[in-house]
């Protein structure tokens, strides 16, 4: 892909847009991934390109959200070690899963979520004790890490669902977990598409200045709104991200 100022531009703008988006909630690689291929960028060097600016920006929202006191580093460092194995495995799948049903099962599973955004409050706006054992919990986790690893666009909307089901945080409180969690399993994500000759290293690393950005003023916005805001925000973006899967398919 041909490198020009204009088009730095336009990604650093994209990832300062999906790093806000991906920081309070999820879904901004389901507006990287298509932008870059519109580009001329085959998926799967997209794919990993993406990576970049994932890890970069994860980390950045995770200082700030440490920084504003709401990340819990007990929670989040032993689900990151379970995910990031489910994403080794999700990485090496990556180009041997039938896209179009995994669009499909994928846009169902958060259209459920949505309903649950909007009819369950109090499941996204409070903390409260959970009852899965540790077993469903590893499972729940690992199995997100392969979506993660995969294709990782919209797995933060997963993450979000399995912290309010498995350990029991806000909305706010696991965004922050998420952080780390998505930071960490896309450093060996990365490493692997890498090797396989899947990052373009300088749109990453612009895709990723934009990112952060976004990620700093996303982790702010979550910190400042509360939980409400951001279960009708997220609530929004799921839906749209849905209706996109199903229209990609079908189209």
């Amino acid at each position: 892909m041909e490198h020009s100022v204009v088009l730095g531009t336009g990604i650093f703008f994209v990832g300062i847009i999906a790093g806000f988006f991906n920081t309070i909630g999820g879904g901004g690689s389901l507006l990287v991934l298509p932008f870059l291929s519109f580009l001329g960028m085959d998926v799967a060097l997209a794919n990993g390109t993406n990576r970049i600016a994932i890890v970069l920006q994860c980390f950045t929202g995770a200082e700030t959200y440490r920084r504003k006191n709401v990340l819990s580093l007990r929670i989040a460092l032993p689900l990151a070690g379970i995910t990031t194995l489910g994403s080794i495995v999700g990485t090496f799948l990556a180009i041997n899963i039938d896209r179009e049903f995994l669009n499909l099962s994928v846009a169902a599973l958060i259209s459920l979520m949505a309903v649950l955004l909007v009819f369950k409050p109090e499941m996204w706006e409070k903390q409260h004790e959970t009852r899965l054992s540790k077993t469903a919990v590893f499972f729940i986790f690992f199995a997100i890490g392969i979506y993660g690893g995969f294709i990782q666009a919209g797995v933060g909307f997963f993450l979000t669902w399995g912290l309010a089901l498995a350990a029991g945080v806000d909305l706010i409180r696991g965004n922050a977990i998420k952080m780390v969690i998505v930071g960490l399993y896309n450093i060996v994500s990365l490493a692997i598409f890498y090797r396989s000759g899947l990052v373009d290293i300088p749109v990453g690393l612009i895709l990723a200045a934009g990112s952060m950005v976004g990620a700093v003023a996303g982790a702010k916005f979550a910190v400042a709104k509360g939980n409400s805001w951001i279960r009708w925000i997220l609530a929004s973006v799921v839906i749209l991200s849905a209706v996109k899967m199903v229209f990609d398919v079908l189209s």
